[in-house]
């Protein structure tokens, strides 16, 4: 009974450590491929998230927003300054998929998007692929990371709106 109760642990324990391993490894990929981005600006990461294929980063002080993908093919990055962007959206594509009694809608894609102020110019970070990862949290980091970069725009507005308003009472003294 004993010797059963241990195999059983054995077969569940030691597939989970494997995972927790592995996901630390990659975690810590993403970290390492983010920071070399970063690196590159001589930035200071505020904040960041590593997800399964991606890792996003953001010097507040700079108001740069870092972004580094890591496929099985390849390796992206992209660096944006903030401080060119008038919005961020999420966007997601779905397909919708004939079920027995009607459909059933399926995510296919989310986006960060970031319009840019001086253009029509537009910016899009690919958070999730169904082609390449099984959709997990990607749709609620894509909403805390709107909700960063927003205060960082909302940050940035606010100031210059300050300044504005010390202008005008300076120019009326």
């Amino acid at each position: 009974m004993i010797m059963i109760a241990v195999v059983l642990f054995t077969v569940i324990l030691v597939p989970t450590l494997v995972l927790i391993q592995n996901t630390k490894k990659q975690s810590k990929k993403l970290f390492n491929g983010l920071n070399a981005v970063v690196a590159q600006k001589n930035g200071v990461l505020s904040q960041h998230t590593e997800q399964y294929n991606f890792a996003l980063g953001i010097d507040k002080t700079h108001k740069i927003l870092y972004f580094f993908k890591k496929s099985e093919e390849n390796e992206t990055s992209q660096i944006i300054d903030l401080t060119d962007i008038k919005s961020c959206e999420i966007v997601s594509k779905t397909k919708r998929i004939k079920k027995d009694k009607g459909f059933d809608e399926m995510l296919e894609t989310i986006h960060l998007e970031f319009i840019s102020k001086k253009s029509i110019e537009v910016v899009q970070l690919e958070l999730y692929n169904e082609a390449e990862s099984l959709l997990t949290d990607e749709l609620a980091i894509a909403e805390n990371w709107k909700k960063i970069v927003q205060g960082v725009l909302s940050e940035r507005n606010s100031v210059i709106e300050q300044k504005n308003e010390q202008q005008v009472a300076t120019a009326v003294a």
